[in-house]
């Protein structure tokens, strides 16, 4: 098993990725999972991606691969207004939003005391998530909102091991940003917990579970993981491989509806057109999964696009018509 940092630029309202990840042994299915694995098969899911502006790049590539692309993921540091323009044609598009709600200044550094938890936990975000809360009730499909994702790493400034934090603190003000934006944006608006995939660094203190806050505060579970390819000394990682353990050990927290919330694959040492396609089947070994967004952006640590090719292209277009809502 081999672990390697990787660090990706910081983009407008997107955040770092770190961590690429090459998951060995395997861990049998449960005897409920493997039960319903055959009837899941015949399950559609939601499909999703990120791009860096989607107004005017997601309509390209809907038109490429089909419009069962239903959800855009989009991130916003903590005071920062949802697009207008991107609500109007989320509305007019009939798409499904997924909010990334990040506290920091916009800036890639882990260190920011503004944003300690203990200091969200106590309120200091309060006006700005009502804010956002209210802004969220302009779009005629519910969203999905996502606040400090990925908490059990250390890239982030509300990420448990840093900037004085700990899962505790976490848990407070997890508790508390759920609560403000439920008061604000209604019962409607459905809150995701999401962890990365693995901790980094593993250690008994910053263990996924050490940071769930209970399942009456989360509407969604879900998981953020990459497959960079055979970059350094990093091995190629199928989706079942790469998702597995994770999906088991956050699904005995909370068995709710659960979604790779950021997800991707390069063409570096392996079969990407494939990799999309055994995504797509997922589900009929991960029954609860309910949807994926893909990562859709060539950067420095790799070219993840859905048109990267044409057979990549021809596969993902393909994987929608198959499995996509």
């Amino acid at each position: 098993m081999t672990t390697t940092e990787l660090h990706r630029p910081r983009r407008v309202h997107a955040p770092r990725r770190a961590i690429a990840i090459a998951l060995g042994a395997a861990v049998a299915l449960t005897f409920a999972q493997a039960a319903d694995a055959d009837r899941a098969e015949a399950k559609r899911i939601k499909v999703g991606v990120y791009q860096d502006n989607p107004v005017q790049k997601t309509p390209g590539l809907r038109k490429a691969v089909g419009k069962k692309v239903r959800v855009v993921s989009v991130y916003l540091s903590t005071g920062k207004s949802l697009n207008p323009a991107l609500i109007k044609w989320a509305n007019r598009n009939k798409v499904q939003l997924m909010i990334t709600w990040m506290p920091d200044n916009g800036k890639a550094k882990r260190v920011q005391p503004r944003f300690r938890l203990a200091k969200i936990a106590k309120g200091s975000e309060n006006k700005r998530l009502a804010r956002l809360g209210k802004e969220t009730k302009k779009l005629k499909i519910a969203p999905i909102i996502r606040p400090m994702p990925e908490m059990n790493t250390p890239w982030y400034p509300w990420s448990g091991t840093v900037n004085k934090n700990n899962a505790k603190k976490y848990k407070a003000a997890f508790k508390k940003v759920r609560a403000r934006l439920k008061k604000s944006g209604g019962k409607r608006v459905r809150i995701m917990w999401a962890p990365y995939v693995r901790s980094f660094p593993e250690r008994p203190t910053n263990t996924i579970a050490n940071y769930f806050p209970g399942r009456k505060f989360v509407d969604l579970v879900g998981v953020s993981g990459y497959n960079f390819g055979t970059v350094r000394s990093l091995s190629w990682a199928e989706p079942y491989d790469l998702f597995r353990v994770a999906y088991r050990d956050i699904t005995s927290l909370a068995a709710k509806p659960f979604w790779i919330a950021e997800t991707a694959s390069t063409n570096k040492g392996g079969n990407k057109a494939l990799w999309i396609s055994r995504l797509g089947k997922l589900q009929s070994k991960l029954p609860l999964l309910q949807g994926f967004v893909w990562y859709d952006v060539r950067e420095r640590n790799g070219d993840f696009r859905v048109r990267q090719n044409k057979r990549t292209t021809r596969t993902f277009r393909a994987m929608l018509r198959r499995r996509a809502k």
